[in-house]
């Protein structure tokens, strides 16, 4: 499952009720198998609604720069 995926996941059930903050806030930690430490997934739960677009957008700019770094020699 994508990072995002579980952000969403975790992040909805602490908005909900349906699991404390802190214990969200640890699987996410948990889920990302390091790729986030409490603190980054404490930001990620506290804005679960715009991660998706956010993770979208930083994906376009870097697919972008690749193809204007392949095509254009650096300066």
């Amino acid at each position: 499952m994508p990072i995002v995926d579980d952000i969403e996941f975790f992040g909805r059930a602490a908005d909900a009720g349906d699991m404390p903050r802190d214990a969200a806030i640890r699987a996410l930690a948990a889920a990302s198998e390091g790729g986030l430490t409490e603190l980054g997934a404490a930001s990620s739960i506290d804005n679960w609604q715009t991660a998706r677009a956010e993770y979208e957008a930083v994906y376009e700019n870097a697919a972008d720069n690749l193809r204007k770094w392949t095509q254009e020699p650096p300066r």
